[in-house]
C-alpha cells in the first residue's frame, strides 16, 4: 500500500513521510518476524526505487543484507549492491578497490544460483552485473590492486580464490599474477575449480600438454555432474579449437552429454567439429557429406534440448547449402534418401540429401 502511495505523490514531503513509514514496517517486520538479511535487502530496494540520493545508506543495508543472505540473497539485491556501488565510485565516495570487492563478492552468489529453481532471474543478474563490470576494470586494473596483496600474503586462500575467480572471469588468465595464484591455490587445495583455472592459463599460453592434464583432473574432482559436464564440453572444445582433435573432442562432447541428460550443447559441439573437419576429407564428395552428419547432430541438439531451437536452425540454414548437388550424388551411383556412412574419420550413417 505504502509503495503505492510513494509511486503516486508528488509532494516530495509526504512522499518522503511514506517512506518513513515504509522502512518503519520493515524494521517492524524483523523485531517481530526476524529474517533480517532479507528484508534489508528489500529494505535498500525500495531506498533506491524511491530514494536512490540515499546511496551510502543504500549501500550499507545491501551490504548487511548480502553478508547475512550470503547465497540466499535475491538476484535483485545482488545486482542492485554492485549497481549502487559503481554509482558510488562515480561520485567518488569508494574506491574501484572496494567495487571489485563488491563484484568478487556478488558474482560469488550469483554463481552458486545459477543451476537452482530461480536460474533465469540470477542469470539475468549476471548479465547485468557483468555489463556493468565490463568496462570498469582492466586486467592491467586486477593486477595493479592484487600484485601488492599476494606478496604480502602469498599463502591466503580466501585471497587466492578471489584472485583465480576475478581473473578468471575477466579472461586475464595470461597474467603471472593469476599463474601464481593458481598454482598456490592448487597446492593449497587441489579442487575442480584450481584445476580449471590452471588449465585455461596454460591453454592461454598455448601450453598444450598441460592444459590437457589439468582440464582432466577437473574433470575428475568434479563431483557435480552437471558442473563436470561443463569441464568436460570445454575440454572438448579446447581439443576442437586448440588441438584439431576431432575424434577426441568427439568422444568428450558425447561425455558430456551422457553426464548431463537433456542438454544440447554437446550435440551442437559435435556438428561443429564436423563442419571443420570437412577440408580434410580426400575429395569433394566426401567432404560435402561431411554436413548431413553435422546437420543430423543439430537436429538432434534441437530435440533434446528445445532452448537450443534458434541457434540449431540458423546452423542448419548455414550448412545445408553445403550439401552435395543431385548431379554430383547421381555420380557417385548414389539415390537420394538412402543411407549413407560418411567417410572420413566420421563412420556414422545417414541419409542422401542434396542441396
Amino acid at each position: 500500500m505504502f509503495e503505492k502511495l510513494i509511486a503516486d505523490e508528488k509532494d516530495p514531503a509526504v512522499k518522503s513521510k511514506y517512506l518513513d513509514s515504509l522502512l518503519a514496517i520493515y524494521d517492524q517486520r524483523i523485531q517481530y518476524f526476524g529474517e533480517e538479511g532479507l528484508v534489508l535487502g528489500k529494505k535498500a530496494l525500495a531506498i533506491y526505487d524511491f530514494a536512490p540520493e540515499r546511496k551510502e545508506e543504500i549501500n550499507a543495508l545491501f551490504k548487511k543484507s548480502v553478508e547475512k543472505e550470503g547465497p540466499k540473497s535475491g538476484p535483485a539485491v545482488l545486482y542492485k549492491y554492485f549497481q549502487v556501488n559503481t554509482e558510488l565510485f562515480a561520485e567518488k565516495k569508494i574506491t574501484k578497490e572496494d567495487v571489485i570487492d563488491v563484484y568478487d563478492q556478488v558474482s560469488e552468489q550469483i554463481d552458486a544460483n545459477l543451476e537452482g529453481p530461480d536460474s533465469a532471474n540470477y542469470d539475468k543478474s549476471r548479465m547485468n552485473v557483468e555489463t556493468f563490470f565490463g568496462p570498469f576494470a582492466t586486467c592491467e586494473d586486477l593486477v595493479e590492486i592484487y600484485t601488492p596483496r599476494l606478496k604480502a600474503t602469498p599463502d591466503n586462500v580466501v585471497l587466492l580464490r578471489k584472485i583465480v575467480n576475478l581473473f578468471g572471469k575477466k579472461g586475464c588468465n595470461d597474467a603471472a599474477i593469476y599463474m601464481q595464484a593458481a598454482e598456490n591455490l592448487h597446492k593449497t587445495e587441489p579442487t575442480a575449480k584450481a584445476s580449471l583455472s590452471l588449465a585455461r592459463m596454460y591453454a592461454a599460453k598455448g601450453q598444450s600438454a598441460k592444459a590437457s592434464t589439468y582440464y582432466t583432473e577437473a574433470a575428475e574432482l568434479e563431483s557435480d555432474n552437471n558442473k563436470k559436464a561443463n569441464i568436460v564440453l570445454e575440454t572438448a572444445d579446447f581439443n576442437l579449437r586448440t588441438l584439431k582433435n576431432f575424434s577426441q573432442a568427439r568422444t568428450l562432447a558425447l561425455r558430456a552429454a551422457a553426464l548431463r541428460p537433456g542438454w544440447g550443447r554437446p550435440y551442437i559441439m559435435i556438428g561443429d567439429i564436423y563442419a571443420s573437419s570437412s577440408t580434410g576429407c580426400p575429395d569433394e564428395f566426401s567432404g560435402a557429406s561431411v554436413f548431413w552428419a553435422a546437420v543430423d547432430k543439430y537436429q538432434k541438439a534441437k530435440s533434446v534440448d528445445p532452448s537450443l531451437a534458434d541457434e540449431a536452425n540458423r546452423k542448419i540454414g548455414t550448412y545445408t547449402k553445403y550439401f552435395p548437388k543431385k548431379d554430383d550424388v547421381f555420380f557417385n551411383n548414389l539415390k537420394v534418401g538412402d543411407s549413407y556412412t560418411v567417410k572420413c574419420w566420421i563412420n556414422e550413417t545417414t541419409t542422401i540429401r542434396v542441396n
